[in-house]
């Protein structure tokens, strides 16, 4: 039997993806976040348009230890997202983090100091193990895998708009400190696994947000050749509260070591 149009439409709806998109839409404004949907930018090694699914942003305000705020001025965070909906079975590799460029890492994204006491308290830095590498049930080319494209987009918009303009309007003289991330957002984790390098153990499946970590190379805006290391927060949507505490907890670091 012939589908009639609205079955045809809604299929379309139901493959898309962007149900669960607009989901993660709606529960970032519930919690305060300006959100831009589907921003393009230009890939600087194919030379095409691409899009990120969202780029949210929130401003903190600056308040004192007594809860008073300092006049307008705010901490902005800023993410990079990617909404993956998880449909066939992937399994991730996790292994040590690599302690000294998370580190540094954290040093250069934050006013943090090394071997100061709250640097370890960055939520990049509470973890001792990441995910390394990944591969999808399907045996699909590597770059067709959910993980290895949903990483690209993320960080290659984050590279891209990186040091651009808050998209809060209201609020862009105001900023004191911005902090980026790259996210990827997935609808659950019940078809992730993980499996420890080195280790015997049977695949298990994850539970708690976690980190990918990625040394990363690509072209820049001037096309030149850069390399960096990056953590990609893998973010559960049932647990996507509890992500947004932790970059609460580290905007109450960089507030109080920088003492505004």
């Amino acid at each position: 039997m012939k589908k009639t149009d609205i079955e045809q439409v809604k299929e379309i709806i139901a493959n898309s993806g962007n149900n669960f998109h607009c989901t993660v839409l709606d529960r970032l404004k519930e919690k305060g976040w300006t959100v831009l949907i589907s921003p393009y930018y230009n890939d600087n090694v194919s030379d095409k348009p691409r899009e990120i699914d969202l780029i949210a942003e929130k401003a903190f305000d600056i308040k004192r230890s007594d809860g008073k705020l300092i006049g307008t001025d705010t901490v902005n965070v800023k993410l990079f997202i990617e909404c993956k909906y998880i449909p066939q079975k992937i399994v991730l590799w996790f292994h040590d983090k690599d302690r000294v460029k998370a580190e540094h890492l954290v040093l250069k994204i934050t006013p943090l100091q090394k071997n100061n006491i709250y640097t370890k308290d960055h939520h990049y830095l509470r973890d001792d193990s990441v995910a390394k590498l990944f591969a999808d049930e399907k045996k699909q080319k590597t770059e067709n895998e959910i993980f290895y494209k949903a990483l690209n987009q993320s960080l290659n918009s984050m590279v891209y708009y990186r040091g651009s303009e808050s998209i809060i309007p209201k609020n862009r003289e105001s900023i004191k400190f911005k902090l980026d991330y790259p996210v990827i957002i997935c609808n659950d984790f019940n078809n992730l696994y993980r499996v420890d390098i080195g280790s015997s153990d049977e695949p298990v499946i994850i539970n708690d947000n976690f980190q990918l970590e990625v040394n990363y190379a690509y072209l820049d805006l001037s096309k030149k050749h850069s390399n960096e290391y990056f953590l990609i927060d893998i973010v559960s949507y049932g647990k996507i509260d509890a992500f947004l505490e932790d970059l609460q907890k580290d905007v109450n670091i960089v507030i109080f070591i920088k003492d505004f």
